[in-house]
């Protein structure tokens, strides 16, 4: 019984945070992202504005979804993880390779706010926060990791590729290229760090 009543919360949960992302996303792309208030956010959804603080902290937070803002939390924790001998473009490499995105949910929400970016490019400088986020966690560790300063030329290169390689896959992949974004994704990184020595 207790286990069917944690379901039904669970779904239930699910289904408020998809009304809510579909609210705001239509919103945004009728009225604006500036012109559109979490007030009425809330309300296209059929919740209240309480409800919508409960599963996002911001109007950003719901442009992106947990998607977008958990991938950096999620990246550094399996960097962390990895083996402390490991080289370290590697660890890079495995970690981005293990949170490539496979989920048709999550693939179909990721190209609407690529949509969205397109049209309104005034919502781009929100998405590069979140890009920024990944380039610096990656010069960090890799910086750590070699025993160098974060603004080594290494770890700036490393992290750079990083970002390139989620970039521009990412925008390809939205734009309608046949391979899938975690190939592409894979494929940019692979070229982009070919030849890439580490320090000493």
């Amino acid at each position: 019984m207790t286990g069917r009543v944690i379901n039904r919360r669970e779904q239930h949960k699910q289904h408020t945070r998809a009304a809510l992302e579909e609210a705001a996303l239509a919103l945004f792309a009728r009225r604006g992202y500036e012109q559109t208030t979490v007030e009425e956010i809330a309300a296209e959804a059929g919740v209240s504005v309480r409800t919508f603080f409960r599963y996002y902290s911001s109007k950003q937070h719901a442009l992106f979804g947990d998607v977008g803002h958990e991938r950096v939390s999620v990246l550094r924790g399996a960097l962390e993880a990895r083996p402390a001998d490991e080289p370290p473009l590697e660890s890079v490499r495995t970690v981005l390779d293990g949170a490539d995105i496979t989920d048709q949910a999550q693939l179909a929400q990721i190209r609407a706010r690529i949509g969205l970016l397109s049209e309104q490019p005034s919502l781009l400088s929100q998405y590069l926060v979140i890009s920024e986020e990944l380039r610096r966690l990656v010069s960090v560790f890799v910086a750590g990791r070699c025993g160098v300063p974060d603004t080594h030329p290494y770890p700036l290169l490393v992290a750079g590729a990083a970002q390139a390689a989620w970039d521009s896959a990412l925008w390809s992949w939205a734009a309608g290229q046949t391979a899938d974004l975690a190939t592409q994704r894979r494929s940019a990184f692979a070229q982009l760090t070919a030849g890439v020595r580490p320090p000493g």
